[in-house]
């Protein structure tokens, strides 16, 4: 199993320093954290993946700045907003060809929004999950609290009624958040797990470095790789969670001892 670091962790910097923090601290694999429209200029994106062949990294995934939007994009009463919202996304399937990466995370619907039934979110995703193969990338849900995937049951709906071209992230501080075992959404997420956003967990806090709280990463990751032959876990938690880099480093290390 390959670990990295998700340039999200040092948000809302500009996209490049956090890249090269995660360079600083010895990471080969990474997700990209997009801030702003301007990021996804060409120019940009080349420069990032400059910074990342210069420091040995593979970025596997791409994150959106739209993910907190999404529901107005692709979940609106208004079908010309869809169409409208996959053609921007190819925005997001440019940068990962750029990049060298296989994935863009997709946090989807709010859960408030009443009128989104899990059939109609099944069939917009995949849409979008089939424009997306067609630049050779694949769209990866996410669990997500308050969002329509962040509980087990919309999960498995929606493995259910999607072809393999729609994978899924495992975010453990957002299972967490939302109340859900982690290895039942694992289960439920089986075969298609894109990568898994680690952290570390304890009754004061959520979201913690690995090493930093009291859950089994060890047993956790060996699991995920083992029995669901998971490939990439980056450590992604907030920026307020790393009271300093040499803690981040120390994470790093641990984490890749565990594997």
């Amino acid at each position: 199993m390959n670990i990295g670091i998700s340039t999200g962790c040092f948000f809302p910097l500009k996209t490049r320093l956090c890249l090269e923090k995660v360079a600083r601290a010895g990471a080969k694999t990474t997700e990209i954290f997009f801030n702003t429209h301007s990021e996804l200029d060409t120019e940009y994106v080349k420069m990032l993946k400059n910074i990342a062949d210069e420091n040995g990294i593979k970025v596997i995934s791409v994150h959106p700045y739209t993910s907190a939007i999404e529901t107005f994009m692709f979940f609106s009463r208004n079908d010309y907003k869809l169409e409208d919202s996959v053609r921007y996304y190819e925005k997001y399937f440019e940068a990962c060809n750029i990049l060298g990466a296989e994935y863009v995370v997709f946090h989807g619907c709010f859960d408030t929004a009443g009128y989104m039934t899990m059939d109609r979110y099944a069939d917009i995703m995949n849409v979008l999950a089939g424009q997306a193969k067609k630049y050779n990338v694949y769209i990866s849900q996410e669990n997500v609290v308050k969002f329509k995937c962040g509980t087990r049951d919309n999960l498995r709906f929606l493995a259910r009624n999607t072809d393999s071209s729609l994978k899924f992230v495992l975010d453990l501080k957002q299972a967490v958040r939302a109340g859900q075992d982690v290895y039942s959404l694992m289960k439920i997420m089986a075969g298609r797990i894109s990568h898994i956003h680690v952290s570390d967990n304890d009754p004061s806090s959520d979201s913690l470095l690995p090493g930093e709280g009291n859950f089994d990463l060890q047993f956790f990751l060996q699991q995920a790789e083992n029995g669901y032959n998971v490939k990439n876990a980056l450590i992604e938690v907030y920026r307020q969670n790393i009271k300093s880099e040499e803690r981040l480093k120390k994470s790093f290390k641990y984490i890749k001892g565990l594997v």
